[in-house]
């Protein structure tokens, strides 16, 4: 038996088998003997008696390090691991079945293979390498983490080649919103002075979006970054009050807002907002795809063979330009993949596909809101954000509400799956870590003591 509080704590922390958990058990136990050595401390003991006792009233070390090992266990998820899983296999199979380029059949499906399976192998290691990381690692380098998002957003993109310009904003995109999350969090409990330098963080973002001139990644940063700033509002992290850090969020959308109207940066956006409401108005120019869509989907039945789809795009252009004029060509394929999907298949494979995507978006924030531990929670909560939004841009699109295009998770895109799977994985370790995440309590500000000399 161990006379000593670290001798009794190393035995205890030998049988503990995951080792993300013995420093903070280890850290409850001894707070735990430290209690119970001043108790006898109090009562006149010896410094060395006290600590003796204190020890032999914990009981066996490998017994108490044995149950310790057997409640803190992680938490498998293999429920969201294997739906992630099944989703991404079927995007992949939709990937390579609807991928056009010239007519050749046979060079199109290898071709198609050659892009697809690398990405699936690589988002599965993406999601179980984020699966097994520690988020409270995030969470203590948090603002180092996101000065070096902003300095890598940052970077001269006229300097990259054009299709690597492409996949580096996908990326950013995707991941600006946990950034923030980030950010923000690691404003808590820093009153006004945080929720400014959180405010100020959020419009950097926006302004290097508005630099990459890619819509998705600013309206998925402007609305996840408002729910995550509201959110945290409601609970006063910032201490100064829930209603006040509310109204001063709403305050600086506001004001943002009507920045950009009195600049007249908003003028051009509501007329392609109206375009993309109203495609038959501008059906030879920029209406033409939203208005083709809203075509398609009327003649889109529950199921339907392979056959059909010529005949029924022909009915389609038919209605739209009139019998026996030549049809523009719609390439379905990337962004319009769900469009292509229903259009060979009918609406029903797709709202299956779309009811599962939902399932797993609704699974994450459940479990997220649940979460006791604050960071993890919110780290959650921005994984959702990305990916539901990203869900509804990218259904809007396909339905005919052409307004800038979206991928749907895990599902279009290559490198967008490779994104979204690393993002599902980093919300899962939030989960896996439960039963011993703990969150630092604020720091307690030291008292100061004033002295005042009066002189008679």
């Amino acid at each position: 038996m161990p006379e000593t509080m670290q001798s009794y704590l190393e035995v205890v922390q030998a049988q503990i088998r995951w080792k993300r958990a013995r420093p903070v058990l280890a850290q409850e136990l001894g707070q735990h003997l430290e209690d119970q050595r001043d108790h006898f401390l109090k009562e006149g003991k010896s410094p060395e008696e006290a600590e003796r006792l204190a020890v032999q009233d914990m009981g066996d070390p490998v017994t108490v390090g044995t149950e310790l090992d057997r409640v803190h266990r992680p938490r498998p998820q293999w429920g969201l691991l294997g739906l992630t899983l099944a989703l991404a296999v079927i995007g992949a199979v939709l990937r390579v079945t609807f991928f056009q380029i010239g007519g050749d059949y046979h060079a199109n499906f290898t071709h198609a293979l050659e892009r697809v399976l690398p990405s699936l192998g690589l988002g599965t290691a993406a999601m179980l390498g984020m699966y097994f990381l520690d988020v409270s690692r995030l969470v203590r380098h948090a603002r180092a983490m996101c000065g070096g998002a902003l300095a890598v957003s940052l970077l001269p993109l006229e300097f990259l080649h054009s299709s690597y310009c492409t996949y580096y904003i996908t990326i950013t995109a995707a991941l600006c919103p946990l950034a923030y999350a980030l950010w923000l969090y690691s404003f808590r409990n820093k009153g006004w002075k945080g929720f400014l330098l959180t405010v100020l963080g959020c419009g950097l973002f926006v302004l290097i979006s508005r630099y990459w001139f890619h819509l998705t990644g600013l309206f998925l940063l402007l609305f996840s970054g408002l729910i995550l700033t509201l959110y945290a509002a409601g609970r006063d992290w910032f201490g100064v009050g829930r209603w006040k850090s509310a109204s001063a969020t709403l305050a600086a959308v506001f004001g943002f807002l009507a920045y950009l109207l009195f600049k007249g940066y908003l003028n051009s956006f509501f007329l392609r907002v109206m375009i993309a409401l109203r495609p038959e108005l501008e059906r030879e120019h920029r209406g033409y795809m939203g208005w083709m869509l809203k075509m398609f989907w009327e003649d889109v039945p529950p199921l339907r063979s392979v056959t059909g789809e010529a005949a029924m795009s022909v009915n389609a252009g038919a209605r739209v330009f009139g019998v026996g004029q030549e049809l523009r060509p719609i390439n379905f394929s990337h962004d319009l993949l769900p469009a292509s999907m229903a259009v060979s298949w009918g609406w029903v494979p797709l709202a299956l596909v779309l009811a599962a995507l939902a399932v797993l978006i609704l699974w994450l924030l459940v479990k997220g809101l649940r979460q006791s531990y604050l960071p993890g929670r919110l780290v959650v909560l921005a994984v959702v954000l990305t990916l539901g939004f990203q869900t509804l841009f990218s259904a809007a699109l396909n339905f005919g509400f052409v307004l800038f295009s979206a991928s749907l998770p895990l599902i279009v895109g290559n490198l967008q799956t490779v994104v979204d799977m690393a993002l599902i994985g980093l919300a899962l370790s939030v989960f896996r870590g439960d039963s011993v995440a703990r969150e630092k309590p604020p720091l307690r500000q030291r008292k100061r003591l004033r002295v005042r000399f009066e002189y008679q």
